[in-house]
């Protein structure tokens, strides 16, 4: 038996090390958590906080922006908008700047995900896939240092923004693995599954990026959809710990505890390893992603814009 146990351990961490090898050539094609329109509504509703709490935040991170490497490109986004709307559409562009910048010189494919298996495999495999965490704590130190080059904090300040709402999408932060999915089902990337018995195959991963999207939450655009939250979640915000390191470890672990109970299911979401066996999603779960996304998206606004609170 105690040998039986140990040639399990085994062929799980060997399959747990072709599980990083597959996700480092996977990498390329990753899903980024949430559509652009859900990385632009976190911006609107970090931009409203700073208007309540802290204009001058808002002054610092607009003058930072101007030395960002591509600022020209943002400039060029921004068109003939002035003032307010102007301010608070850069903020939209800062939230999607690290999806837009793929494939780029300032790409770093894993600081978008800190994924961690969530089935009952992680007892053998407490392994961490990407470098989100790491890549917070960096760019946040960068973005708060008065003494660091404008340049290096206006691209830490979109890298940090976008971290935050990456890690509020629970398939950034877990993983699925089982006899079905011997190598993770790479965040929902592999995992298949339908809306309807008609409807055409997904990826899981998909179907929870798209909840951030106006569309796909019967919302006009991202502004209208911002402030439908503002409406439902009111302007108050949870105190952010005297240590953001920390704060960032309690989100990213309430993400992987949506994962096990909301996106699997406890087990007990049935999804095809193939378009071929793409399973139907049990009734009532396209509404139960949206709930879930729409709480989601709003902790992730507020958070960031608490955490640019006193940006000078």
């Amino acid at each position: 038996m105690r040998d039986r146990a140990i040639h399990l351990t085994h062929a799980c961490r060997a399959a747990a090390l072709g599980a990083m090898l597959l996700l480092g050539l996977f990498a390329q094609q990753r899903a980024a958590a949430w559509f652009p329109e859900g990385h632009m509504v976190t911006g609107d509703l970090a931009y409203d906080l700073l208007e309540r709490q802290d204009p001058q935040a808002i002054a610092t991170i607009t003058r930072l922006m101007q030395a960002h490497p591509e600022w020209a490109v943002f400039d060029s986004q921004l068109g003939a908008l002035t003032g307010r709307a102007r301010d608070r559409r850069l903020f939209e562009l800062m939230a999607v700047w690290a999806d837009a910048a793929r494939g780029g010189p300032y790409d770093r494919d894993n600081w978008h995900y800190s994924q961690k298996i969530v089935s009952i495999v992680q007892v053998l495999l407490p392994f961490s896939f990407g470098n989100a965490q790491s890549a917070f704590h960096h760019n946040l130190v960068i973005a708060r240092d008065p003494q660091a080059a404008a340049s290096d904090r206006a691209m830490a300040l979109c890298w940090m923004i976008h971290i935050v709402g990456d890690m509020h999408q629970p398939l950034h932060a877990a993983l699925w693995m089982s006899g079905r999915f011997p190598l993770t089902d790479a965040g929902g990337n592999w995992a298949w599954v339908r809306r309807t018995p008609d409807a055409a195959p997904e990826r899981l991963h998909r179907i929870w990026d798209s909840a951030g999207r106006p569309d796909g939450l019967n919302r006009s655009s991202p502004d209208a959809f911002a402030a439908e939250l503002e409406r439902e979640y009111g302007p108050d915000v949870e105190p952010l710990s005297p240590d953001p390191d920390t704060a960032f470890t309690r989100w990213v672990t309430h993400s992987r505890v949506l994962a096990y109970e909301v996106v699997y299911r406890r087990w007990g979401l049935d999804a095809g390893a193939s378009q071929a066996t793409a399973a139907v999603l049990p009734d009532g779960y396209i509404e139960q992603v949206q709930a879930v996304s729409r709480d989601q998206l709003a902790a992730a606004g507020n958070r960031i814009g608490a955490l640019l609170s006193g940006l000078r």
